[in-house]
């Protein structure tokens, strides 16, 4: 006999066309009513997000208690399990870890080990990343349960090879997986939803229904659960009241899938990028103050604050909310987010500088006319790299003619290549200082630098002239009529096939999601009009000449030019490093316009397009469909890859030998679609999304595959550098080393376990391929052998380092 498996739940949006406050208020009244049905009705309710059982047993203590109750009788089932249901494309790989393991330590604490789930959870989220398979694997999960991207019974947006599947990861692990239909039913006609989820017995001989009344809560109500009694009495089918759990036990799948479940919505990938881009600085300062605090608690310089920290995981849980990192909530929301996010930030910087101050303890007083700059690495390998510092110098009365500039000495005070550059500030005193230095550091510490001043001549460069570089790697030129990049030679390999990096503004829909057929299938945006250079700058630019190089030292030169399309201005930025291939490019727009969609072009000819997903790469589309990527994007023609960083940004597209980075979308807020109805009100203004400036940093270079993740993970996570005077305080703590010998192995995090003693390294092999690196902890050294993309979780504890299979927080 055919079954089929009914999941009663209620799709419960925290936050959307409503704040977090609303959303609580509708869980809590959706919870009490599920639990007074169950007096009348036999069924099992499905729910579980932790963030949201934990202000129920805050705010609503009789109810949690009847909740635990129900779960021991087996009628309401903890499902999903996750601290909340995320974006599930655009988080950290370590973020998803944090998500489930937040959630089950929670579910785990107030329900008991036996009642966690097996199955994660994710229905509304508008995509999902292959990586997140070894995620969920290594979490003590078997299985997924998703909705989108919508199948053939729903809106065909991704053919599968069958609604149950096995999942494979980057890795090569695997867990099943199953696409279900719409996760609501309006009230009063969940039967009529059944029914209609019943037809896909035609193809199956067990599936899942889902129903229950969501997005603001509701759940089930009497005359659902009344329609559902009388349907399961009168049809030829097995209808039971189920688990995710239980249908994934009971059921085998037969075919494998090996890529992300994309693309649905694709406007997400790019819409409110202001918030998109706080949340990445977010996470990325998280990991770099994890790591600084681990290094300074193990040398016994400061504790390890593991409840603030914990605190601000959770802004960074919460802010990943599928709603909210996808850019569809009202304006509202996205301020109450960016509250969240900002704490996270402000209590990093006062723990990552208690951490920085600690380390410098005991170091040398400077000598007389010297600048101190300490500098600490968070890669746990000796590496060059370019770091840049501000300072005060003894204020000058030199203006005119000359100024003062820095001169960079290491450790052992030996000359290193840097260069003065334009600081932040703007006061016309020989006062403020910035500069960029060639630094070695040494892994997980910091390394000292003194900075010297020389008076020199201010230089005086040409403006509207073409640029030509040549160092004997790479030959560039920028014309002076256009601004743009016309021409980038690599060891005689010519990769610009028409101008790089202009800028087009697409004619765009209000709709933030681009949910129709058209922005899925072709692309979002039409009618692409490019951007032209201004001669003479007008508006933000007034008094401003393009072409015009601005710093000329010996680590880059840099230029910039104006650009203009409708209201909307533009300035490129150029930064084309001395030594090696890599060209930086810093985009800054003032848009002023609406239903805009801004892509920056790069022609470039590929065989194949790629870029970076959680742990792991990913084949992304050659058609014009949207792409998501996070911190790169690359274009392969032979063995070969040319290589742009994109920490800013996750949306693009490729097409006809063009990448086409998608920068912002000016969409209104919440603008969804309905059949038949106007998209927005007419007559009245409506706030639109990323209005004001946005910035953006990019580099060009050229790569080997193997260096693809690692050239990404060093753009986007930097030392920290500072210039502090050491007091006569002696130093705290004693030397302890942390450090690898493999560059192709990330040390994503290290924190203070709070699910086992000592602390939890987190190590990424970034290569397709397999690799090992020797881990040292103080004297404890281990030797480590990734599979290709594989994650690993290594415990310290005491002098000992331990690998752990399952991934702990």
């Amino acid at each position: 006999m055919k079954k089929l498996h009914l999941i009663c739940n209620s799709h419960i949006d925290t936050i959307w066309q409503w704040e977090w406050a609303e959303g609580m208020s509708a869980t809590l009244s959706t919870f009490q009513s599920a639990a007074n049905l169950m007096e009348m009705h036999d069924y099992i309710f499905c729910h579980g997000e932790s963030s949201i059982y934990e202000y129920t047993e805050k705010y609503a203590p009789e109810l949690f208690r009847k909740m635990q109750q129900l779960v021991k009788e087996k009628k309401w089932h903890i499902s999903g399990g996750w601290y909340l249901q995320p974006d599930c494309l655009m988080g950290h790989g370590e973020s998803y870890i944090r998500q489930i393991r937040f959630g089950m330590d929670f579910f785990r604490s107030r329900f008991g080990g036996e009642n966690l789930p097996k199955t994660a959870v994710c229905f509304d989220a508008f995509g999902h990343s292959r990586g997140l398979v070894q995620i969920v694997k290594k979490c003590g999960q078997e299985n997924y349960i998703f909705m989108r991207p919508y199948s053939k019974y729903i809106r065909p947006q991704l053919e599968l090879p069958s609604e149950y599947f096995y999942w494979k990861g980057y890795d090569g692990s695997q867990i099943k997986a199953f696409r279900g239909t719409e996760y609501n039913s309006p009230l009063g006609k969940a039967a009529e939803k059944i029914a209609t989820d019943m037809q896909r017995l035609k193809d199956y001989d067990e599936t899942v229904s889902l129903w229950g009344v969501g997005n603001h809560g509701g759940g089930p109500s009497h005359k659902d659960l009344t329609d559902i009694e009388n349907l399961m009495k009168q049809s030829d089918v097995q209808i039971i009241h189920s688990t995710p759990d239980r249908f994934f036990a009971e059921n085998e799948p037969g075919d494998v899938w090996e890529q992300s479940l994309i693309s649905c919505m694709p406007g997400c990938y790019t819409s409110m990028t202001a918030l998109k881009q706080i949340y990445r600085e977010l996470e990325r300062q998280q990991f770099l103050t994890e790591k600084m605090r681990s290094a300074a608690a193990l040398r016994g310089i400061c504790e390890y604050p593991a409840h603030t920290l914990r605190e601000v995981t959770e802004d960074v849980l919460t802010v990943m909310f599928h709603d909210v990192l996808a850019g569809t909530v009202i304006k509202a929301g996205e301020d109450n987010s960016l509250r969240y996010i900002n704490h996270g930030l402000k209590e990093l910087e006062r723990l990552k500088l208690e951490a920085f101050f600690g380390m410098v303890k005991g170091q040398p007083v400077a000598e007389e006319n010297t600048y101190p700059i300490f500098v600490f690495n968070p890669k746990p390998y000796t590496q060059e790299q370019f770091v840049e510092c501000e300072l005060s110098i003894v204020p000058t009365d030199y203006f005119d003619s000359e100024y003062s500039n820095l001169q960079i000495f290491d450790e052992n005070g030996q000359p290193v290549p840097c260069q003065t550059i334009k600081e932040a500030s703007n006061v016309s005193i020989d006062w403020r200082k910035k500069v960029v230095f060639k630094a070695k550091l040494k892994p997980v510490d910091i390394t000292r630098f003194t900075a010297r001043t020389v008076v020199e001549p201010k230089p005086v460069y040409p403006y509207g002239e073409d640029i030509t570089f040549d160092n004997g790697v790479k030959k560039l030129r920028i014309s002076k009529e256009t601004g743009l990049i016309e021409s980038y030679v690599v060891n005689g390999r010519e990769y610009a096939h028409g101008d790089m990096f202009q800028l087009f503004s697409y004619d765009d829909t209000a709709d933030p999601w681009a949910m129709s057929d058209e922005e899925l299938r072709n692309g979002i945006g039409k009618n692409p009009k490019p951007f032209t250079m201004l001669t003479d700058g007008d508006g933000v630019f007034q008094g401003l000449h393009s072409l015009e190089i601005t710093e000329d030292g010996p680590i880059y030169l840099a230029a910039e030019a104006f650009f203009a399309c409708g209201l909307t201005r533009a300035r490129i930025g150029y930064k084309i490093y001395k030594e090696g291939a890599t060209v930086d490019v810093d985009v800054d727009l003032f848009p002023a316009e609406t239903n805009k969609c801004i892509k920056l072009h790069i022609p470039v000819q590929a065989q194949s397009y790629i870029g970076q997903q959680v742990f792991g790469t990913e084949e992304l589309y050659m058609d014009g469909r949207e792409c998501v990527a996070h911190d790169f994007v690359a274009m392969k023609n032979g063995e070969d890859y040319l290589q742009v960083l994109t920490p800013d940004s996750y949306g693009s597209s490729y097409c006809n030998g063009t990448a086409r980075l998608t920068l912002l979308r000016n969409v209104t807020y919440v603008a969804h679609p309905v059949p038949d109805r106007p998209l927005t009100r007419e007559r009245i203004f409506l706030p639109k999304c990323d209005q004001g400036q946005r910035s953006y940093r990019l580099r060009l270079q050229p790569a080997k595959e193997q260096e693809l993740q690692k050239n990404a993970d060093l753009f986007a996570e930097k030392p920290f550098a500072m210039n502090i005077f050491p007091t006569v305080d002696k130093k705290s703590g004693c030397d302890y080393e942390i450090s690898h010998t493999n560059p192709d192995i990330a040390l994503v995090t290290m924190f203070r376990a709070t699910e086992t003693d000592g602390y939890l390294l987190r190590l990424q092999n970034n290569t397709a391929h397999e690799a090992q690196t020797v881990l040292h902890c103080g004297n404890a050294v281990k030797q480590l052998r990734f599979g290709k993309y594989e994650v690993k979780t290594v415990r310290l504890l005491g002098n000992a380092l331990e690998e752990i299979d399952m991934f702990l927080i």
